[in-house]
């Protein structure tokens, strides 16, 4: 009996199709668990840190402008990204909104934040207090949030803009996102990223985890934005471990201090704006 062998082009869409099957089945064995985890969970699971891209860092004579609502914000929420900045000679310059003396500590807080600002890399002169009351954002006159946020965008005329993510559930937070959101909106020469610090299920765990990394919570990550990574050096969060160390007042306050020292990990976690927002 002879034998018969199937032609060149069946044997190859054969080969082909297992190759897909074979990959179906990878990707399965990655996205079901993750997916069911997520939903359990309301935040991704840590292997999702590898589905991220990379941030763009400033480079020398690139000029980033951070918006903080608080002093502390700017070091917990993108304390490695200024350091990054700081040591390829980009320009820094923060803006502190908020006075933060809901608690009658104005003084020791911009004490405070001029200390943990200097470990980052940032000049005494580039920082910017608005002495706007600590709390009462929510309340502001929006055309007069605007022209100050906007003036100081258009003094500086940065190239890269970091400021809280419009969903942060404190109004200070989701406050100062939405106006700097809607001044820079039609703005393509600036590079914006957004910093989430507080969410019901973010970060996870609520513990001082410097060997996790920091990913998303499900309610905040859509299709239409992007979600990135920096990864920080052992140098890195050392430094931004100190400059958080300078916040005295907030550390001493047990539910603060495990939010705050919850944001101590392998990374930091930013997501894009586009410009049709």
């Amino acid at each position: 009996m002879a034998l018969k062998f199937l032609p060149m082009s069946k044997v190859k869409k054969l080969f082909l199709n297992r190759k897909i099957q074979i990959v179906v089945i990878v990707l399965s064995l990655f996205f079901v668990p993750s997916f069911i985890y997520a939903s359990f969970n309301h935040v991704l699971p840590q292997s999702a840190i590898y589905l991220l891209d990379n941030i763009n860092v400033p480079q020398k004579g690139d000029k980033l402008l951070v918006f903080s609502p608080h002093p502390d914000d700017e070091t917990i929420g993108v304390g490695g990204y200024i350091i990054e900045a700081t040591k390829r000679e980009a320009i820094v310059k923060i803006i502190l909104v908020t006075d933060g003396n809901k608690q009658g500590k104005e003084v020791k807080r911009y004490e405070e934040f001029r200390k943990a600002t200097s470990i980052l890399g940032v000049k005494n002169d580039n920082l910017v207090f608005l002495d706007l009351p600590d709390g009462k954002l929510r309340g502001k006159d929006e055309v007069l949030l605007d022209k100050l946020f906007k003036d100081q965008i258009d003094d500086f005329e940065p190239n890269y803009i970091a400021y809280p993510h419009p969903l942060d559930i404190h109004p200070d937070h989701s406050v100062t996102g939405q106006i700097v959101e809607k001044v820079i909106k039609n703005n393509s020469k600036v590079t914006a990223y957004k910093y989430l610090i507080h969410d019901y299920r973010y970060p996870q765990p609520k513990k001082y985890r410097p060997n996790l990394f920091l990913l998303p919570p499900v309610d905040v990550v859509t299709n239409d934005k992007q979600w990135k990574r920096l990864l920080l050096s052992d140098d890195d969060l050392k430094l931004k471990e100190k400059a958080i160390s300078q916040y005295h007042s907030q550390l001493r306050v047990p539910f603060l201090r495990s939010l705050i020292l919850s944001l101590v990990r392998k990374n930091e976690l930013f997501a894009t704006m586009t410009l049709d927002e």
